[in-house]
């Protein structure tokens, strides 16, 4: 049976899941919600994104609505792209015109800062009462790389098997390969969202000059402390390589094209952060690893072990 499909918002990422999504599904209408009027705009105007993607258009099975809660209701899967810090608002404003036990596929890499929840946990918060599937997509995929079909794989991590199968029909194609894990997603979440601070780390040192042998010093220093930082929480500390969040999702946000390491490296030529938000905003970037080190950074400023989060995050927060 055909389901509703529902894409939250178009980003780089967004826009390049959806235009993967329409291709791979070209029978299948799939509507599209942005809430950026200019992006909005510019997308419904000429199926192209006015930021990312130069000549990049998106199928025309691809429906955009200004509107997502007029759909709400016919809705059977959500993929929800929402920058980290308005996950919780958004659902809490859906939450009543949610259908029955819709299926929520969440791709941002966020923990609360305030109450350290992952966001699978501030969901649960959030729709108390609802009754919906949660699943989450993590792997090593750069949003231009998507966009060109280059071969890439990610995980899909949920406890219902019947919804992965589902969402892999969906995603899976000649480029994207999906994985199975059946399993609470939070230690897939915490990968996903630990990494960006590496990666962020990382970038700095790449832009004082550090070469190859020394930033892997530092990658296998704060890849350490990440395991530490899952221990303070309480939750899973034995690192599973075969999950892609912490494998190729970790290395493709190190040494690639990320937001996060393009923040990092930045921070050499501006010493105040501000200005470097500035300058990533004005490219129409978020990095979420800043917004991650800000609760990391709370966890660990006043324990020993964590030489290179609390000078960093000393410094910069």
């Amino acid at each position: 049976m055909q389901k509703n499909i529902l894409i939250l918002w178009l980003g780089a990422f967004g826009f390049a899941i959806a235009k993967h999504l329409g291709e791979n599904n070209p029978k299948t209408t799939i509507f599209a919600s942005e809430i950026n009027a200019e992006i909005y705009k510019s997308i419904s105007e000429t199926r192209k994104h006015p930021y990312f993607f130069e000549g990049v258009e998106l199928p025309t099975n691809i429906e955009l609505i200004s509107d997502a809660s007029l759909k709400l209701p016919e809705i059977d899967i959500i993929i929800s792209i929402i920058p980290c810090q308005f996950v919780g608002g958004a659902f809490s404003g859906m939450k009543h015109n949610l259908k029955d036990w819709v299926t929520i596929l969440n791709l941002s890499k966020w923990i609360d800062n305030q109450s350290l929840q992952t966001v699978s946990e501030k969901l649960s918060e959030v729709l108390e009462g609802v009754d919906y599937n949660y699943a989450y997509l993590a792997g090593g995929m750069i949003a231009a790389e998507l966009v060109e079909w280059k071969k890439l794989w990610a995980d899909i991590v949920t406890k219902n098997e019947e919804i992965w199968n589902i969402l892999k029909d969906i995603f899976q194609s000649a480029s994207l390969e999906i994985n199975l894990k059946i399993s609470n997603p939070k230690n897939t979440e915490l990968y996903a969202a630990l990494k960006n601070i590496i990666a962020l780390i990382l970038g700095y040192y790449e832009g004082t000059g550090a070469w190859a042998s020394t930033l892997w010093y530092y990658f296998s220093t704060l890849l350490w402390e990440m395991k530490q930082v899952i221990k303070l929480l309480e939750w899973d500390s034995d690192f599973n390589f075969t999950d892609y969040a912490l494998s190729w999702d970790l290395i493709a946000t190190c040494f690639g094209a990320s937001r996060n390491r393009l923040l990092g490296s930045m921070l050499w030529k501006w010493t105040d952060i501000s200005e470097a938000l500035a300058e990533l905003k004005a490219q129409n970037k978020i990095a979420e690893g800043y917004e991650t080190l800000k609760w990391v950074y709370k966890l660990t400023q006043w324990k020993k072990w964590f030489e290179e989060i609390n000078s960093f995050g000393g410094k910069y927060l």
